[in-house]
């Protein structure tokens, strides 16, 4: 023992006296000093930011009337624009292929134009002139009592941008939603570096942990990784030279025991460098943002792991051909080999499967129809016992464009289908030239035309679904009211459908007489992440924005008034159902929540597994189970008998892609593949499945990839521990786009993540190490020096 001991503080002394591992601390320290004086300051908010421009397309229609109409709000900020931003305001509205603006880069529906920022822009200086707010043109707008005077002399600058800000929201409630009157901004020291951030201040939190992810994985993960194995490469082979050998083996320790703790001794160099650097941002966080995160300092141990496994590699090479530049070499080899797997094997599970699984389902009388991660809308087909094709929209069938359309933020891709299964219903979702939420096109498939696509119409604004309701009304609740759908003429949706082959934004408008409105217009506007569920029992529809709940009550002359509203504490994204005399609500944070459909009073209350967040919940029609699916795959079961949740692992357990109820109330599971199961309740074995064909990428993973990535470690899965550590999320977005509407406020449950497999590449990584040690034991025993 008290030989091991001696080859461990030995080991520590080598390390302490290379210059690299001086030159590597001294490069931390700087690092931290560098970035202590690094700050968030919240202050009035003073800017309008992208996700509170909800539509800027009526908003600019809204500065265009303003011409004619000089004592308005939209007149007077009219009035104030030079003839330059007068003639990109007529320009911004003009169709994509007659605007001279330069289009963006950034793949997307053809002629989108980066307008929204400009219009930002525009805004944002406008507030901040003095003569922005005249009282006699807000006289008719709806706003606080302190707002409506007029500004004196001393109200300037900030004070002055952040009281305008407000009459502007309050001016044009259908096209802007400032919910937060803060903002955010980063300082150095006393030095604001940049502000207001695009972000809210609800957001300081995520914006932190995603930096703090940044900085271990570049510095540790990457270049304290790969310098260790520099310095440490030499280690094995110099302590089997014959005359170190010879001196070692001298003392009453083993060759196994010998090799194991030089291997020991060689991760010290990586356990100084993470206990200072995590250590330092560690208090960092406290001090500077008064965050504590204990749990961040497991990321030394963790970051050590990751260095033993590469270590090892390096170790069992330097004991066989005792040379550091052989064991390097191999090591690079290695990490070539399992970063290549790595690639592939995420490549086909993330990104290919992702577009052939299903990921929503929907059945009625004898039909079953799913829609596949590419959006695809199949049918079951008994005579082939296979999913086949149906409503084809027309577009390419590559590998590019379905990675595409997966990555592609949206509403829910949805259907529905009559009691009889005769036709279906869908909406394709649309992003304007703006880069916000599009009216939508409603299309559908009847059973005497094959369930060839027909298009129906397009929606006067952005739809978040479309529901059919017992008497067979089609209701689509949108960003700012309720419409039910009556039809169009032949001959109209031809026209339509011609003139939907131009560029987005030329001819979006619905026909007057295809929908009726079933809600008041003063309906404060939804922001695109929003959700919405509909009670086919009473066409209750619910809405969840940011923390906040409100139902829509459907009265005797079928319109709908605003119902009962919730606040909960915490401002996030939720997935609701509604059903029967209940409300699911599960929120980002995993808490689950069963609602009295009527008070909005909690009934029930249960979470996710930590680090799961919920993807889906649905309820049964009678109202008689509920359940919420998560990213994880997990399905968590609420049953109206018990007002409880219960704990249910139906086979798809884990791996669970879509659930919905169908009209005998029976749960359709979906397998994270091409297959489903339908269960009658949460206590029932599954009463039957469908299992579509697998195509042949199927059997190259299931038969090579896959048991080619299990044997070999993963060490790049580390990174996705430390984000557990740091985020407490076990999931992360596949292709997130920051420039989305609502990317900035708060985060959209439906869309595609990538969910870890913590404990697996733990003990992957483990195994792998303990081999590689066992082999480089063995082969000192068996050798003779």
């Amino acid at each position: 023992m008290r030989a091991c001991l001696a080859i461990l503080k030995d080991s520590f002394r080598e390390a302490a006296a290379s210059r690299v591992l001086w030159i590597a601390l001294v490069a931390i320290v700087v690092l931290l000093l560098a970035l202590a004086p690094l700050g968030l300051t919240s202050a009035p908010s003073t800017q309008l930011r992208p996700f509170e421009l909800v539509d800027t397309q009526s908003f600019l229609e809204a500065l265009a009337k303003g011409k004619k109409e000089p004592g308005t709000p939209a007149g007077q900020i009219r009035g104030l624009m030079s003839d330059d931003q007068k003639n990109k305001l007529e320009e911004w509205l003009k169709p994509p292929e007659a605007s001279s603006e330069p289009q963006s880069d950034r793949p997307g529906p053809p002629g989108r134009v980066k307008i929204q920022s400009r219009v930002l822009d525009l805004l944002n200086g406008l507030i901040r002139k003095p003569e922005f707010y005249r009282p006699e043109n807000w006289s008719t707008v709806e706003m606080e009592d302190t707002l409506r005077p007029a500004d004196d002399a001393s109200v300037v600058g900030e004070a002055l941008a952040a009281k305008n800000l407000k009459r502007l929201a309050a001016a044009f409630t259908q096209s802007l939603a400032v919910e937060d009157e803060q903002s955010l901004s980063l300082t150095y020291g006393t030095m604001v570096l940049f502000g207001p951030l695009q972000a809210s201040p609800q957001q300081t939190s995520q914006l932190i942990d995603g930096t703090t992810i940044v900085i271990l994985s570049v510095f540790l993960g990457f270049f304290g990784v790969f310098s260790s194995l520099l310095i440490t490469a030499s280690i094995i082979p110099r302590t089997f030279e014959p005359g170190e050998i010879s001196l070692l083996l001298s003392k009453p320790v083993q060759r196994a025991v010998l090799f194991v703790t030089k291997f020991i001794g060689g991760c010290a160099f990586t356990l100084l460098c993470a206990i200072v650097l995590v250590t330092g941002i560690w208090l960092l966080l406290w001090s500077r943002f008064g965050m504590w995160r204990p749990e961040l300092l497991l990321c030394i141990p963790l970051y050590v792991f990751l260095f033993a496994v590469y270590f090892s590699v390096s170790a069992l090479a330097g004991a066989i051909w005792r040379n550091a530049t052989v064991s390097l070499s191999i090591v690079v080899a290695f990490w070539v080999v399992v970063t290549t797997a790595g690639a592939i094997h995420n490549f086909m599970n993330n990104g290919y499967f992702q577009t052939q699984q299903i990921v929503e389902v929907a059945a009625a009388g004898s039909e079953v129809f799913v829609v596949d991660g590419a959006k695809k809308i199949r049918r079951w087909d008994p005579a082939t016992s296979d999913w086949l094709r149906i409503c084809d929209d027309g577009r390419g069938n590559s590998l590019i464009q379905m990675l595409q359309r997966l990555g592609n933020r949206g509403i829910r891709p949805r259907i529905v289908a009559t009691i009889a299964g005769d036709k279906i219903l869908a909406l394709q979702s649309e992003t304007s030239r703006f880069g916000d939420a599009a009216p939508a096109t409603l299309f559908s498939g009847e059973k005497e035309n094959n369930f060839l696509r027909e298009t129906e119409s397009i929606t006067p604004e952005p739809v978040f679904a479309v529901f059919i309701n017992k008497e067979g009304q089609i209701i689509l609740p949108g960003t700012r009211s309720i419409y039910r759908y009556d039809g169009v003429s032949d001959e109209v949706k031809k026209t339509q459908a011609f003139l939907k082959k131009f560029p987005l934004g030329l001819f979006s408008g619905a026909p007057t007489k295809a929908f009726e409105l079933l809600s008041s217009r003063d309906m404060k506007p939804m922001r695109g992440d929003s959700a919405v569920a509909f009670n086919p029992a009473n066409d209750l529809i619910v809405y969840s924005t940011n923390g906040s709940l409100v139902t829509m009550v459907r009265q005797d002359d079928g319109k709908y008034i605003t119902g009962t509203s919730r606040k909960f504490e915490k401002e996030q994204a939720a997935v609701i159902a509604s059903g029967g005399e209940f409300i699911l609500c599960a929120m980002a944070d995993g808490e689950v929540l069963a609602l009295d459909a009527k008070t909005l009073e909690t009934v029930a209350e249960s979470s996710l597994e930590s680090g799961d967040k919920p993807k889906v919940a649905e309820f049964a029609g009678d109202g008689s189970w509920g359940v919420v699916m998560t990213h994880g795959g997990k399905v968590l079961s609420f049953t109206r008998k018990d007002k409880v949740f219960v704990s249910w692992t139906p086979q798809e357990n884990g791996h669970a892609s879509a659930v919905r109820f169908d009209d005998s109330h029976q749960l359709i599971v979906a397998n994270g593949r091409r297959g489903l199961s339908f269960y009658k309740s949460p206590s029932a074995a599954r009463d039957k499945s469908l299992q579509g064909v697998a195509e042949w990428p199927y059997d190259v993973y299931d038969y090579v990839v896959f048991p080619l990535y299990t044997l070999l470690p993963k060490p790049s899965e580390v990174d996705n521990v430390v984000r557990y550590l740091v985020t407490g999320e076990k999931s992360e977005v596949i292709g997130r786009d920051p420039n989305a509407q609502g990317a900035n406020a708060s985060e959209d449950l439906g869309q595609q993540r990538v969910t870890f497999d913590l404990w697996k590449s733990f003990w992957s990584n483990l195994g792998f190490i303990a081999v590689m040690l066992f082999f480089g034991c063995l082969y000192l025993i068996r050798h003779d020096f």
